[in-house]
């Protein structure tokens, strides 16, 4: 793989597609990556373009221009896949905002497309960074088979006002692609994810809903193929903020509570400070610009990373049977 030839002389440049609350946390990443910088932002509402910081341009005149090197989709995932798309085939590199796609089919194509393009597509997955490097150094697949029969527990609970769902794009299924587990719960979902590896089944024991397939609270089980457990706790309806995932293996421990990591892993302690969110997102930025210019791999941040997690997500939320027509603004 050699996708890389950005100048080394010069910063990596990213257009930002989506400038809601996700595209100002992008902005601000990128804000804090002295190796990228902000050139484009793209944003259909006229009065979210008035405010912006950043200049506003058309989507297609963005891919056509050889200063973005990067695009930025922080959309809804609904009806997203299109428009990442044809960024890659414009040969441009990409990042995608989580939840990454709306099941594994559309993840796998996205994937495809960008292989066939020899263009990085990358996720904004910061929370991976959590994880001691003595986890990500090691292949997925061996990861698991250590964790094999392990038991693990995820409860996330991050409060919203009831109207949270009820509005705008977040109360329409086929455009939010689910609620608080999809948006909010995720990220430590993709933790274990990648060190439990593939879903065998899933099973949703209770499911709040605010709005039709978009859940403000749920609480399920997911079986692992290594024969692992995972019991799962979301919920948007308590005051109180908590993100806490711990899984017991044999000889394994891994714990991340808000972002710090302790456990012990091959007979060693492992630990990771909790890291602002910008800087875990300038992160992602960081390696990214790293791949485009030399041509490196992305290890953690690689989109194709999230088909385990786009799976438990498709299998909790139903989101696999949500129809994806999708009208765009675009």
């Amino acid at each position: 793989m050699h996708y890389g030839g950005v100048s080394a002389t010069r910063r990596v440049g990213v257009a930002v597609v989506g400038l809601g609350n996700a595209g100002q946390g992008h902005i601000a990443a990128i804000e804090n990556c002295p190796e990228c910088s902000v050139v484009a932002g793209v944003e259909p509402d006229a009065e979210v373009a008035r405010r912006a910081s950043i200049p506003i341009r058309d989507f297609t005149e963005v891919l056509r221009d050889d200063a973005t090197d990067v695009v930025a989709f922080c959309l809804p995932p609904g009806g997203r896949a299109e428009l990442v798309t044809r960024a890659l085939r414009s040969g441009k590199h990409v990042v995608v905002e989580k939840p990454p796609a709306q099941d594994v089919s559309e993840l796998d194509g996205l994937t495809a497309t960008a292989r066939a393009a020899e263009r990085f597509a990358a996720v904004m997955f910061q929370h991976r960074f959590c994880l001691p490097d003595q986890l990500t150094a090691v292949d997925p697949s061996v990861l698991a088979d250590r964790f094999a029969g392990a038991i693990g527990s995820l409860v996330v609970s991050r409060p919203r006002v009831d109207t949270y769902y009820e509005l705008g794009w977040r109360s329409h299924a086929a455009v939010a692609i689910g609620g608080v587990t999809a948006h909010l719960g995720v990220h430590y979902l993709d933790l274990a994810c990648q060190i439990l590896g593939p879903i065998a089944d899933a099973e949703v024991l209770s499911r709040v809903e605010a709005a039709p397939g978009v859940d403000s609270e749920l609480v399920g089980h997911i079986r692992f193929v290594s024969g692992a457990v995972l019991n799962v706790t979301v919920t948007s309806r308590s005051k109180h903020r908590c993100e806490h995932l711990a899984i017991f293996g044999s000889n394994d421990r891994v714990e991340i509570r808000d972002g710090a990591c302790t456990g012990e892993f091959d007979g060693s302690a492992i630990t990771r400070a909790a890291r602002p969110a910008v800087e875990l997102r300038a992160e992602v930025y960081r390696r990214l610009s790293v791949a485009v210019r030399d041509g490196s791999d992305l290890g953690v941040i690689a989109l194709s990373r999230s088909r385990f997690v786009t799976d438990a997500l498709a299998r909790l939320s139903g989101a696999a049977a949500i129809a994806t027509g999708v009208d765009s603004a675009w």
